[in-house]
């Protein structure tokens, strides 16, 4: 599931270790403190400005384009990956 590679940050990097670098750079907490099943609502830096980041960064570092729709049903970075991989699929 996570063999595809991206680009983030001048490294090559999977899509797990990619969103968990970006999202714990827009949230500021440690990398180690990022857990897929999380509620995004539960971390402390969540709110609809970091929201509104994240999808701008995802999109553009995945180069793919998310409704509004599609995006506010996210409740976790785990849906936020499969999203991504759908999205990028074709789905």
């Amino acid at each position: 599931m996570d063999s595809v590679i991206y680009k983030w940050g001048g490294s090559t990097m999977t899509l797990t270790s990619t969103l968990t670098e970006l999202l714990a750079d827009i949230l500021e907490v440690e990398e180690e403190e990022i857990c897929f099943n999380k509620e995004l609502s539960d971390y402390e830096g969540w709110d609809s400005v970091n929201s509104l980041r994240i999808l701008t960064h995802v999109e553009d570092e995945f180069n793919i384009r998310l409704s509004m729709d599609q995006y506010s049903k996210v409740q976790t970075i785990a849906q936020l990956q499969t999203l991504i991989e759908e999205t990028k699929n074709g789905q």
